[in-house]
Formats: C-alpha cells, structure tokens, sequence
C-alpha cells in the first residue's frame, strides 16, 4: 500500500536511533538507507547540537536537512547553511542566574556559535555535551556568556529545586525548563513556540509532503510536540510513559534490540 508513497522519516537520536552504546544498529542502518534508496527523505530530529548528530548523519548517506537543539535550529550540512535558527536571549539567561545561588548547582552549561560554557570542569558532566572542536571555558559562569545562547542546562544538587526553576521561568515570555525523564537533575531552556514538531513542518514545506505522509520516533518528553504532530507516530518501548500515550505505536522492541527497523518493516513490508 505505500510503496509508491514518499515519506518524511524523522528520529529522535539518543534512546531512539541510537542503542545504548550510542550505536546505529545494522538491520536499522541499512533498512534506512534501503528506504533512502526508494526515495524516502530520512533526517534526525535531536536535542544534540548539530556537531553531536553529524557523525550519525553521514553513517546513513543522508541528505535532508537535519535538526538540532530540540527544533531551534536547521541545517544543511551539505551547504554548511543555517535555514533556521532561534536562540535564547542573553538577558533571559543572566536573569535567570541572578534569581537562584550557585550552590544550588553541580553545574551549568551554555553554549552559541563554536564557544561553549561551563561552571566548572566535571568529566563525567562535560564529556556528555560533545566539546571536541569547541573553545571551551570554564568559571564565573555569568560573566562568560556574551551573547544570546543556542542551548542553556542546569545540574541540580537536589531535585526538589526543579519547583523553584518552574515558578521562575513563569516570568519568561517563550521559555520553559524541561527536566530530561531519564536524569531528573537535568534540566534544559525550551522554547514553548519552537521545538521538533515545529522543524519538521518546515521541512514538510520544503518537500511538499503531508502530515499523513511523517512518521517520527521518539522516546522522551522533548519529542511530545514532534510524535504528537506526525501522521503515523512511534514512541520506543523503552520510553516515557508520557510519550507511550500520545504515540500511534509502540515499537514491539527497545532501541537496543532494532526496534525502528521491525516497526519500519511492519509499515512498509
């Protein structure tokens, strides 16, 4: 029945595409580009800075744009031009800082352009925000950030401060901070008006493809807009239970037994 129909395929990296071991799986890697190859458009919808879904991006051949930081920015990594970008606005950020002590956080992160910021040199915290090829600095955190920011995340010391956060950012015209479900300490600047969903419409646009015609995959709270938008919607067995409720389906294996792929078989086969 959709053989002859051109799809835009849209997923989520980390628990999604990725295994746990931060892999592409086999039967997944080459039934994509097999989709590829039928004239599918394939791309990754990712809360990950462009640089830290590249490498994925080229495994598959693709050719799509690509999406990053949870919407605010699209790419076309074959042109090296940015079709869209929104940041966060400096003066939300330092505001922000001012109204909590910093000892309420193991650490911070901000990042715009090629600088990136942290409270302080933490491995286990640093080495998960992808700094190869960054100028990195670390230290008084709001006295480094010059500019408006592509990404802001804070560490808590103690969950319960997430309540504090909440109630502040009520005060900020398009920001939220959402908590990842995975690491409940960590939280992320959001735009209410601008996320995944919002992206992939606009490639929608490009392409001249319908809601009917994206499927999405997704397992976090960060891809509610994007599953909730596309015409056939899986959440990954090993997602929120959030997500499980808003997906058309959930995929019949986790993203470390090929999931994507038996669920990609089960519509196309």
């Amino acid at each position: 029945m959709l053989a002859n129909q051109k799809f835009l395929i849209v997923f989520d990296l980390d628990g999604t595409l990725l295994s746990s071991e931060k892999k592409i799986l086999p039967k997944t890697r080459d039934y994509l580009r097999h989709l590829a190859s039928l004239g599918h458009i394939i791309t990754m919808a990712s809360g990950r800075p462009p640089r830290a879904i590249l490498p994925y991006y080229r495994q598959l051949d693709l050719d799509a744009p690509l999406i990053g930081y949870n919407g605010s920015i699209i790419l076309n990594p074959h042109e090296g031009k940015t079709i869209f970008e929104k940041r966060f606005p400096r003066k939300d950020v330092l505001d922000f800082l001012d109204s909590f002590p910093l000892s309420m956080f193991d650490n911070l992160e901000a990042e715009y352009g090629k600088k990136m910021f942290f409270l302080k040199d933490e491995p286990r915290y640093v080495d998960y925000f992808h700094k190869e090829k960054m100028d990195v600095t670390y230290g008084p955190f709001r006295d480094l950030i010059q500019e408006d920011c592509n990404s802001f995340l804070v560490s808590l010391k103690d969950e319960k401060d997430a309540k504090k956060i909440h109630e502040k950012c009520r005060e900020y015209d398009n920001i939220g901070m959402r908590f990842w479900y995975d690491s409940p300490k960590i939280g992320e600047f959001y735009h209410y008006t601008v996320n995944k969903a919002t992206a992939i419409q606009a490639l929608q646009k490009f392409y001249d493809i319908d809601r009917a015609h994206v499927i999405a995959f997704g397992d976090a709270d960060n891809d509610v807009e994007m599953v909730g938008s596309a015409g056939i919607s899986f959440a990954m067995k090993n997602g929120s239970d959030q997500l499980k409720k808003i997906a058309d389906f959930v995929t019949p294996y986790d993203n470390d037994n090929e999931g994507i792929y038996y669920s990609l078989k089960r519509i196309f086969d």
